[in-house]
């Protein structure tokens, strides 16, 4: 009888520290998203990049509707910091239109997208179309449902071991 106990109250003892890690690593784990360009209205194909000082920190190339979308994070010889000024070329021209970099999204400049027009007078491009937050929303992780689960378990674990160890 004593040794259920002890094997009991050691499965309940791993099953509450397995949630006290699984809650810890779910609130670690997070990413600080990159910062967002994006607009419409370009030629299907057109090619944007994004220039932060002499280095090109993204590109994209225009869909068949004109829309382009740019992520600017810190990678190859691309290191951001916040409050930088982001240029943009369109099919490698420069365009009159800049950004500033927030880390971890989009500031209020670029909120609702930015329509490029060439430096030298290139003609303005069309109005964009009401996008809402255009899925900039995070999305919930399964970091939860591992905790939850874990919880069920030691729930069980210890539902398991007070029957285990009670007397007839």
């Amino acid at each position: 009888m004593a040794l259920i106990r002890k094997m009991a109250s050691l499965g309940s003892a791993i099953a509450i520290a397995a949630v006290m890690f699984g809650a810890l690593s779910a609130s670690t784990n997070a990413q600080t998203p990159p910062f967002t360009a994006y607009g419409t209205g370009l030629d299907a194909g057109a090619e944007v990049t994004a220039w932060i000082g002499e280095d090109a920190c993204g590109e994209a190339t225009a869909d068949a509707d004109g829309n382009w979308l740019i992520y600017v994070e810190a990678g190859g010889d691309c290191a951001p910091v916040e409050g930088d000024e982001i240029s943009f070329q369109l099919d490698g021209a420069d365009a009159n239109e800049t950004a500033t970099y927030v880390a971890g999204g989009a500031p209020d400049d670029v909120a609702n997208g930015i329509d490029l027009t060439l430096a030298e007078g290139g003609g303005e491009t069309p109005e964009p179309a009401p996008t809402g937050n255009a899925g900039l929303l995070g999305s919930a992780g399964t970091s939860m449902a591992l905790v939850l689960a874990l919880g069920v378990f030691a729930a069980a674990m210890v539902a398991g071991g007070r029957t285990a160890t009670r007397r007839s």
